[in-house]
Parts: structure tokens; sequence; C-alpha cells
């Protein structure tokens, strides 16, 4: 299969909005290999800050990127679908990357995952699996809209320090409500309403 790549960039025009990069299935038309090549390691966005590297091939393990995400702070993280994955218990890598390119990984185990109180490294590989197993389509892309919105509105938030990503939502769908924007509320609302059950 080829992988599309689609970019979301939610809160542009504040100080933390964010990044990503999901893949999309669609018809065979070119191998997964000469797909790789293709891409380039690392992509680069430029805000009117800096520039944020995004990596996406970055493995050497095998595993397959399903998201990344970065800050305007330089900072990026990629979820990686590790090679021994197993669907019935789903726990993905996640390599994170400071501004000055030093690394760090973390395995997040999808079923210890808390949207009332987890980091946002969690949450978005919580929300890139909905996507990626269809449990919710659209859940990485509304998160990553709704974590620009927490960083801009709350200027000390960064990757590590947990929220209640449910409130968070909740807010950004309300003020989409507010602002007559039903599309964007309906939006959210499938994305809360998918955690709230």
């Amino acid at each position: 299969d080829r992988r599309d790549i689609k970019m979301a960039i939610g809160g542009i025009g504040t100080t933390g909005y964010t990044v990503g990069y999901e893949t999309r299935r669609t018809q065979k038309t070119v191998s997964d290999k000469n797909f790789a090549g293709q891409m380039s390691n690392t992509a680069s966005v430029q805000n009117s800050n800096q520039p944020i590297a995004l990596h996406w091939f970055d493995t050497e393990e095998g595993d397959a990127p399903i998201g990344a995400c970065g800050l305007a702070d330089g900072g990026s993280a990629t979820v990686y679908k590790p090679a021994d994955f197993d669907p019935a218990n789903p726990v993905y890598k996640v390599k994170i990357w400071d501004e000055a390119g030093n690394g760090t990984e973390r395995m997040v185990d999808i079923s210890k995952v808390d949207p009332k109180n987890c980091d946002e490294i969690d949450m978005f590989a919580y929300s890139s699996h909905l996507t990626v197993s269809g449990e919710c389509s659209n859940a990485q892309s509304a998160f990553m809209s709704a974590a620009g919105y927490y960083r801009s509105s709350n200027s000390g938030a960064d990757f590590f320090g947990k929220t209640n990503w449910l409130d968070v939502i909740k807010d950004i769908m309300q003020m989409q409500y507010d602002a007559g924007n039903l599309k964007g509320y309906l939006d959210y609302k499938k994305f809360w309403d998918f955690l709230e059950q």
C-alpha cells in the first residue's frame, strides 16, 4: 500500500501550535520501500519563530511511523508501530526529540492511557492509534489542534505536563459552537463523544 501524508496545523498564529503528519492508506501504487525513499528522513516546517523538524523515517528497527508532531520550540515526537506490534495489546514506541535534536524513547501502552490525566506524548500516541485503527478516524487531527489550543492558552504547558484532555477538547468544541462553526464543533464532538464512552 502507498501511504499518503496529510499535514495538519492547529492554532496558527499562536505561540505553541502543533504541526503533524499522519498516514492514510490508499490504493497500491508504489512499494513502502520506494515510498520511504521518496520521503526525506526529516521534514521541516517554518513558523514565524523557528523551524520544526519532524522525524518520520528515523528508525533502524523496521518500525512503521503512524504520526509525527512538532512544537513551536523545535521539539518533536514520532509514534512508531514496533516491528513486534501486537494488535491485541497495542504498545507503541514514541521517539521524542528536543530542539537540539537529542532523542529519547518511550513505550506507550494504549490500554494504560487515561485521557483525563496524561501528558501530550501519551495522548498523541493514543489519538494516533485511534486514527490508524479506525476506531475514531479524526482523533489524531482533532487532538493536534486541541493540543495547540491548550498550549497557546497555557503559557507554561509542555509535552510532559499531565492534563485532562476531555476538558480541553470540550472547551475548544464549545468555542467552535459559539463561533458558529458547526463543522468544527461536530469534528471535535465526534472525538469527545468517543473519549467519553
